[in-house]
């Protein structure tokens, strides 16, 4: 017996007067005997007194330092390099495209900032404690003894206080589930994109990042430092369960938790697998009905396939890491194999779930370096598609439609391709119901075109047109059309009856719509910066626009249909955008995608062309303004200090008439949209004698300068003044311009009307 505890002691004892050796871990029999076991017992010179106290009341454990310090130096240095590499990508990447959405890669990178720091702990502990061995021993009780005697004593690492428990288990908590609450933010948005990948990316105006730091930051510090940062104290540290450190660094003098964020991180990573894996096998089988899909929306299909399939390497990552931790947490800490094996889920997180970001940058790479050949293709695909003539007869359009009438370039990838299908579907089924409808009334004009001039028949098509519409007034006789195409997909026509007498009233061309719509490549649709809504231009910059509005705009477009159309009849003249159409496609998840198809405001109205103006080809891009109040001006102040002269007698009353009509609706955030063209001298001085649209006004030349024309639209005007808005008009009052009350951007009718009105007036003096 005495020659079993001779061996004991010889074992435990250290070469440098120590009682235990480098690697020692120390804890109490119970609770409140913890920190006299690491304090005292672990300290440099125990007497052998309290040395045997030491082994009545304390467990004590020696680990293989050396082994769990070149583990986590070795997956500590592989992720902090990759997290580095990953940063160096982002940056050197910075403005071009992404396979990603933007939400998305931004959770990841801030993901990627958490690794780093995490990484650097690891590195940090693994270098100094093979250097010199660090000890359990005290280090204060507050972070102002950091650096003190307490920490490095004499023949100790000057690097112990990465060893202390105040400075070591907080930040690892808030690094480890920063990382972790990140990717759970991630996932989430992935969910949501594959469920509506045209949603805009933001709610009430804010963008879903803000939403997302909102709830990282704060749950991440909630576990890290306790509700009153009671962790960063040693005595509470040392008493608290811990998640994000190893068992191999925790030694049994520290109790794991049952990590409960990641249980319900699993629930999240569940839900959002099956939504994903949903659509995966949904897209497989819906280009099992090939003979029914158009090249390019097999093409998309295929481009669903692959962008989901990108995704599964992060998410098989995040999961491994995730189970090692949730094991190495959950089971008894012992020194064995297995502990050391679940620590590279702590030290690895940043390796393992960099790994798809820089396989993601190889794969750019690999695409970027094909660019010119893909470019190449795509305009010989455009060549191909694009109609002779935007007057083509309807037989034509019905041959063209076999082809690829939104031409889908096959250098689309990653999150771009697969937002564009949802789109790709509505506008293949627009084209075709537009088609329709123009077969429909050709044929009701020959009916009425009997015995009857053509103006006449024209005139008695409009007449029963305008009857049609005014059905729509009665809420009890309002009619919307679905048409379904199979089993996946559906289109609803909302009010039909009353938009095409309002594409008639408004003297759209069918067949030249149908034309632009056939010739429109889907491929260049883009996001709007403010609303975060997609938009879709003619390729002629002046036909139509195509844009995604939510489900709550479309009832309040339904709900002003008839004033709206109205109001067109009294007031020809109108700056409202006039909207031709509004539609809700049904994708094969069951959700819906929302739009508007409506006038351009950007570019010269067809009328003009008409006129056969001279040095047309020579006029340039328009600078675009948007124009909410004058603290929103869209830049037009600093680019005009002095304002317009516009020219026309009738302008300012139309605005104001339009105005006071979308007041009396309860409409606020409507946009004036300004498009300022420079003009050769020539065709301004024939402009002099055109008698120009509505909305539009030419500026004269002063003593130098040049000819501007200015066409200017009101957009945006189907939000209605309900609780949502007074709440958001009541936030930013008290948080963002608690002095300056009239700097926010939504007010009630009369007052957005009022400022809008005189910002306006001020701005655009007439000189008729």
């Amino acid at each position: 017996m005495a020659l079993r505890e001779q061996l004991s002691q010889l074992i435990l004892s250290d070469v440098d007067g120590r009682r235990y050796r480098p690697g020692t871990s120390c804890r109490g029999r119970s609770a409140n005997e913890t920190n006299f076991c690491v304090d005292t017992c672990l300290s440099s010179e125990v007497p052998d007194s309290t040395f045997q106290h030491c082994k009545e009341v304390c467990i004590c454990h020696t680990w293989h330092r050396e082994a769990a310090d070149i583990l986590m130096c070795t997956f500590g240095v592989a992720s902090l390099c990759a997290c580095i590499l990953v940063f160096c990508a982002d940056i050197s990447k910075r403005g071009r495209r992404s396979s990603r959405t933007g939400t998305q890669s931004s959770c990841l990178r801030w993901s990627n900032g958490c690794n780093f720091y995490n990484s650097l702990y690891y590195v940090a502990y693994a270098v100094s404690d093979s250097w010199s061995p660090l000890w359990d021993e005290s280090c204060g009780t507050g972070i102002q003894d950091l650096f003190s005697n307490q920490c490095h004593q004499a023949g100790g690492s000057p690097m112990c206080f990465l060893n202390c428990c105040f400075f070591a288990v907080p930040w690892l908590e808030f690094f480890g589930y920063g990382s972790y609450l990140w990717n759970i933010m991630w996932l989430l948005d992935l969910a949501r994109f594959t469920l509506k990948p045209l949603a805009p990316e933001k709610v009430l105006g804010i963008p879903l990042i803000v939403f997302y730091h909102t709830a990282t930051w704060p749950l991440a510090a909630l576990v890290a430092f306790d509700i009153n940062g009671a962790r960063l104290t040693t005595n509470v540290c040392r008493e608290a369960r811990i998640v994000m450190m190893p068992c191999i660094l925790r030694r049994q003098n520290m109790e794991g938790d049952l990590p409960w964020f990641h249980m319900a991180g699993f629930a999240v990573i569940g839900i959002a697998f099956a939504i994903m894996v949903f659509r995966y096998v949904n897209a497989g089988q819906l280009l099992g009905t090939a003979a029914r899909r158009s090249q390019e929306g097999q093409h998309l299909l295929l481009q669903v396939r692959r962008y989901l399939r990108k995704q599964w390497l992060h998410f098989a990552s995040l999961v491994f890491c995730s189970i090692l931790i949730l094991v190495d947490t959950s089971r008894e800490c012992k020194d064995d194999s297995f502990s050391y094996l679940t620590s590279i889920g702590f030290a690895g997180l940043g390796l393992f779930l960099s790994l798809d970001r820089l396989v993601a940058v190889v794969r750019d790479r690999g695409r970027e370096d094909a660019g010119p050949l893909l470019q190449e293709s795509q305009g010989l695909g455009l060549q191909s598609t694009e109609l002779a003539s935007p007057r083509a007869g309807l037989s034509r359009l019905h041959h063209s439609s076999s082809r690829l009438h939104h031409s889908m370039s096959t250098s689309i990838q990653g999150a771009e391709g697969y937002r564009l299908l949802d789109f790709s579907g509505l506008l293949e089924q627009l084209i075709q119901y537009l088609r329709d409808e123009e077969l429909q009334l050709g044929q009701q004009l020959q009916l009425l075109g009997k015995g009857l001039e053509p103006k006449q028949a024209a005139e008695a098509q409009n007449a029963i047109l305008r009857s049609s519409a005014c059905l729509d007034d009665n809420p009890e006789m309002q009619w919307d059309w679905t048409i379904s195409a199979g089993s996946d997909t559906a289109l609803t026509v909302i009010a039909p009856r009353s938009f095409v007498y309002l594409r008639r009233l408004c003297g759209v061309d069918g067949q030249k719509l149908l034309a632009e719509l056939l010739r429109t490549n889907v491929s260049e649709l883009r996001s709007a910066a403010k609303s975060g809504c997609s938009l879709l231009l003619s390729s002629d910059n002046t036909t139509f626009v195509l844009k995604t509005i939510s489900r709550s705009e479309v009832k309040q477009l339904r709900a002003m249909l008839g004033p709206y159309r109205k109001h067109l009849e009294h007031h020809p003249n109108s700056m409202l955008c006039r909207v031709y159409g509004c539609f809700s496609f049904k994708n094969s998840l069951g959700y819906f995608l929302h739009a508007v198809l409506m006038n351009c405001l950007t570019g010269m109205p067809a009328a003009l062309a008409e006129h056969h103006l001279p040095a047309v080809d020579e006029v340039g891009e328009p600078s675009i303004f948007d124009i909410k109040s004058e603290f929103q001006d869209g830049g037009f102040r600093s680019r005009f200090p002095g304002g317009l002269n516009c020219s026309g007698s009738s302008w300012p009353s139309d605005f104001e008439a339009d105005l006071t009509f979308l007041a009396s609706l309860g409409v606020v955030d409507y946009s004036v949209l300004l498009a300022v063209w420079q003009l050769p001298d020539e065709l301004g001085r024939a402009l002099e004698n055109v008698d120009l649209p509505s909305g539009m006004s030419l500026q004269r030349p002063q003593s130098s300068g040049c000819f501007q024309l200015a066409r200017m639209g009101i957009i945006d005007f189907l939000v209605h003044w309900d609780v949502r808005k007074r709440t958001e008009s009541a936030l930013k009052r008290t948080c963002l311009h608690p002095r300056h009350t009239e700097r926010v951007t939504i007010m009630d009718p009369e007052t957005y009307k009022r400022r809008q009105l005189a910002f306006l007036m001020a701005m655009f003096r007439n000189t008729a």
